[in-house]
């Protein structure tokens, strides 16, 4: 009796991965247009290039990175992290000094 709540979510994952699926799909050239706009603005495009690689990244190194890159300072940066997290195209975690950011993987650029 134990094992079916855990069978149950597994069900719902299932189902929940197949969802995504079905958007990403339908919703494709919509993602591809919103990738294409957001890199033509090179501050976004280090942003989303820092944090990608499928992990978690530090938002303290993140931010560093991003202003050596860019060139840009601390707050420039800080307002961009928050519009790409706003917007959905960064993930994050964490509060504080453990906030941690990555690319969403469902929408990654």
């Amino acid at each position: 009796m134990s094992d079916q709540p855990q069978a149950g979510l597994e069900a719902l994952a299932k189902r929940l991965d197949h969802l995504i699926q079905v958007l990403e799909l339908a919703l494709s050239p919509q993602l591809e247009a919103a990738r294409a706009s957001l890199r033509e603005d090179p501050i976004n495009a280090v942003i989303l290039d820092a944090a990608g690689g499928g992990g978690w990244k530090a938002a303290g190194k993140l931010q560093q990175q991003v202003e050596k890159r860019s060139g840009k300072k601390k707050r420039t940066v800080q307002d961009r992290i928050a519009a790409l997290t706003e917007r959905g195209f960064l993930e994050k975690q964490g509060g504080g000094p453990t906030t941690e950011y990555r690319t969403n993987p469902v929408v990654a650029v």
